[in-house]
């Protein structure tokens, strides 16, 4: 079932808060007319909003209204303790600053500080909107009359010239501000191009559920469940970045995002190392046997505390082959599992048609033996009467699949954990949840620098 139609129709699974009353508190940090246009949102977001005529309501439904009453039952609450106003003079060493690098620095540092100070209120926000000014003139249809509005003015701190229009400086900046907002408070980038888009790239609907799940779930709310979720199952995803941001740079390092059948996700740092050139022979970049071994251990550590049981089953994804070395050390960690699993994942293009007009089919799995195969994730959903991509369909191949699991048993996990993303509404993910933020995760990490990292998923994204 679409998670929109399920959350419509019953509610979510459990908020998690207090019975009374069902109140999610929300700050807000930005300048006064970008804090007066939330305003405007949230009490928008608090209505129904339907669905234009022209668009399709199964792929893209109306939306029910956040509010005390069905379907939600959770009332968004803020007050002015909880605003934080930034003024021009918190920007004045920006105008003698023309490093781009460096102005956007100053910009999270400023947003940081505040969201910091909100966090040691003795009643603090549950969730912070860090609110941009530009994006909301389309959402809210309010409008500034001011000629020399702050609007601007966080314009130029985040990018100027080639990079006024970059994708690149505002995922720079999100990472960033996630990173200075790191176990105070999570947060919520409201201006980030997955939210408020430019006039016809999204329906309002669709951007009020996808900011009402972000806001939900960051709050303690579980939208939905996989049927029947086991307790003892741990998937995780292995990935691996430059631990500098730059190509040249010899330096990595390595993260494990663990997530459990019932949508909680942690994620692990690794160790920092250097590629070893000669050593790896497929043009992969690789762990040594004593590294994965380690990365492993603290993923399984991990699970076992915040869940209190001990996996029974255990899918370890990458997204390039296994070294002996790597085999060797996560193996080590799994001898005592009944059922286990390395398996790489793979998009290599491949395209397979179906007889007439619609795409293959959501779910689709082929097999090449018993342990290989593909898996198409995306494609037609019969519940929605079409698919909701603009390209055929591309399957996730498993090249490898070392250890006890079948391919039927690991196409089965790969289609569930395209259900787990519990911060968006999507129908699902191209790529299993333990994969589909990890270049998000990658970027906060290098954000961070020295600064212990939070085990919880939701502070990266």
């Amino acid at each position: 079932m679409d998670p929109r139609t399920g959350l419509a129709a019953y509610g979510p699974y459990g908020t998690g808060l207090p019975e009374e009353p069902r109140q999610i508190r929300v700050g807000i940090v930005g300048t006064q007319e970008s804090i007066e246009k939330v305003l405007k949102l949230m009490e928008e977001i608090s209505q129904p909003i339907e669905q234009d005529a022209n668009i399709d309501c199964v792929l893209h439904p109306s939306f029910p209204g956040l509010n005390i009453q069905g379907p939600f039952q959770v009332h968004l609450v803020t007050q002015s303790q909880w605003h934080r106003r930034l003024h021009k003079r918190d920007f004045r060493p920006l105008e003698e600053c023309g490093d781009p690098n460096t102005r956007r620095w100053l910009v999270q540092e400023a947003f940081g500080g505040e969201v910091r100070s909100l966090s040691e209120l003795e009643n603090p926000p549950q969730v912070i909107l860090c609110a941009l000014a530009e994006p909301f003139s389309m959402f809210s249809r309010v409008e500034s009359d001011k000629d020399n509005s702050d609007r601007s003015l966080l314009q130029d701190a985040l990018c100027n010239g080639r990079e006024r229009s970059s994708r690149n400086a505002n995922r720079l900046f999100r990472a960033g501000l996630k990173a200075e907002c790191m176990e105070a408070v999570l947060t919520e980038l409201i201006g980030d191009p997955g939210y408020f888009k430019t006039k016809g790239a999204e329906d309002r609907p669709t951007q009020a559920w996808k900011l009402s799940l972000a806001l939900l779930h960051k709050a303690g709310l579980v939208p939905w469940r996989l049927a029947n979720p086991s307790k003892d199952a741990c998937f995780v995803g292995i990935s691996i970045y430059r631990a500098s941001g730059r190509t040249s740079s010899p330096g990595l390092k390595s993260f494990a995002h663990v997530v459990t059948e019932s949508g909680n996700g942690f994620v692990v740092d690794g160790d920092a190392f250097e590629r070893d050139v000669n050593g790896d022979k497929d043009n992969a970049t690789h762990l040594d046997e004593e590294q994965a071994r380690r990365l492993l251990f603290r993923a399984m550590d991990v699970f076992e505390k915040q869940t209190g049981v001990s996996p029974r089953k255990v899918a370890v994804y990458k997204r390039t082959p296994y070294s002996d070395g790597e085999r060797r050390g996560f193996e080590d960690i799994l001898a005592n599992i009944p059922e286990y699993g390395l398996m790489t994942i793979a998009s290599r293009g491949i395209v397979c048609m179906r007889p007439g007009r619609k795409p293959i089919l959501r779910g689709m799995a082929l097999a090449f033996d018993e342990k290989l195969g593909l898996v198409f994730t995306s494609g037609y959903v019969p519940f929605l009467r079409g698919y909701s991509g603009n390209k055929i369909p591309e399957p996730l191949e498993i090249t490898e699949n070392w250890g006890s699991m079948s391919f039927q048993r690991a196409a089965e996990d790969l289609i569930r954990l395209t259900k787990l993303d519990l911060s968006s509404p999507d129908f699902c993910t191209d790529f299993p949840i333990t994969f589909a933020r990890a270049q998000a995760m990658a970027d906060v990490f290098l954000s961070l620098g020295r600064r212990e990292p939070s085990l919880d998923d939701r502070y990266y994204i």
